[in-house]
């Protein structure tokens, strides 16, 4: 095994964003969360990944700039101040703006050889406003809600696994079932493992408000459209994830040398990878 720097180990948990990456490209997660922190002969230098970690793939930007205004909006609510929809969209549009200035150089699929053209800029103008919107005239109804917690990473132990969270906006409703919601920014689909995501949530509400599960809610909220996904857990289907849980993070953890995470290459992934640049199996054009 190499030498890690100590750090890692009080940041090595298991979170749905981790479970994503291992299950996309066991490569990429070597150099994310593991290639960092080594000491002893490492395969690329921990300055170089460093450094490739500040670019982000232009398709997690427009959700976070979202994501960001949102929960500033959720600060003023909770805080009794007013939410104002004209400066959420300004600031949004701002944003926007300062990317489309510099061509999306910060964007991975730029460094990694793509040119972003003036379309998607576009588009994540409309599709932006098109989700304050939705949100801004869903609110009302949120307001009822007494705001607990919102955007704040949140830890928990299942098993020998660390676990982190991160959830949209928790919140009581008045007959005292909490309800955890998660906002998404894409289309209305559940391709992403969501239900594993929120059961993750679920177990970490009963241990944090010490409450049964049949006292917490979930819902995904599609600010495209406005719909909604409730979900409801029931204690054998939450056995059954932390179960999921557990056995993951051992796996991921088994080993931490480079030859045991293998590159699953694809073209698409991989111009949307930071560490392409790095990754001898990249699948990207030349």
């Amino acid at each position: 095994m190499p030498e890690l720097d100590p750090f890692f180990f009080t940041i090595n948990t298991w979170s749905f964003t981790k479970h994503r990456v291992w299950n996309r490209c066991q490569r990429q997660y070597y150099y994310e969360y593991i290639a960092p922190y080594v000491k002893s002969n490492p395969i690329v230098n921990p300055e170089k990944i460093r450094y490739l970690k500040n670019f982000t793939s232009r398709f997690v930007v427009q959700g976070q700039l979202i994501h960001d205004i949102i929960d500033q909006q959720i600060q003023f609510a909770c805080d009794r101040k007013p939410m104002d929809l004209f400066e959420a969209l300004s600031v949004f549009m701002k944003k926007v703006s300062l990317y489309r200035g510099v061509g999306g150089e910060t964007f991975t699929e730029y460094h990694n050889g793509e040119k972003i053209p003036d379309s998607f800029f576009s588009y994540i103008e409309e599709n932006g406003k098109t989700c304050l919107h939705t949100f801004f005239a869903k609110w009302p109804e949120y307001a009822k809600r007494e705001c607990l917690r919102h955007e704040q990473f949140d830890h928990f132990s299942i098993r020998d696994a660390e676990v982190t969270v991160k959830v949209d906006f928790a919140a009581k409703m008045p007959d005292g079932t909490i309800v955890l919601s998660d906002w998404k920014t894409g289309k209305d689909d559940d391709e992403y493992e969501t239900e594993l995501q929120m059961a993750a949530y679920v177990l970490w509400a009963t241990e944090f408000y010490h409450v049964s599960a049949d006292k917490i809610g979930t819902e995904l909220v599609f600010l495209k459209t406005g719909a909604t996904k409730p979900y409801a857990f029931y204690e054998e289907q939450l056995q059954d994830t932390s179960g999921k849980i557990a056995e993951e993070f051992a796996a991921i953890n088994a080993s931490y040398e480079y030859g045991d995470f293998p590159a699953r290459p694809s073209q698409r992934e991989c111009l949307s990878c930071k560490f392409a640049e790095v990754c001898p199996d990249a699948a990207l054009k030349k």
